[in-house]
């Protein structure tokens, strides 16, 4: 998998911590653009509460990281979010692995 410098340079704590959680399988993705410099993104997140972004242009994963709560909340703000992934997002977030 391609990956911009900055994921490669500075994430390695936090990519420890998700490859021990487990990526998962994809289950929602979405093209966000928020008028970014290097252009749109494609989110998308697992049946394991990690988000991982890539640039919708060159495909490069930019981050990854562990979903909270309230960003969960969002991604299905046209919908209805699942319970699952909710009850692993308040998981995660007591256990304190979205500060890493």
């Amino acid at each position: 998998m391609l990956q911009s410098k900055h994921y490669i340079n500075d994430r390695q704590t936090r990519e420890a911590l998700i490859k021990e959680i487990g990526y998962g399988k994809q289950i929602r993705q979405f093209t966000i653009d928020k008028g970014h410099p290097n252009g749109a993104e494609i989110h998308t997140l697992s049946d394991t509460g990690i988000y991982t972004v890539y640039n919708a242009r060159t495909l490069k994963m930019v981050t990854r990281w562990v979903a909270r709560v309230g960003q969960v909340k969002r991604f299905y703000e046209n919908g209805t979010t699942p319970e699952d992934i909710l009850r692993i997002a308040k998981e995660h977030e007591r256990l304190g692995y979205n500060n890493i």
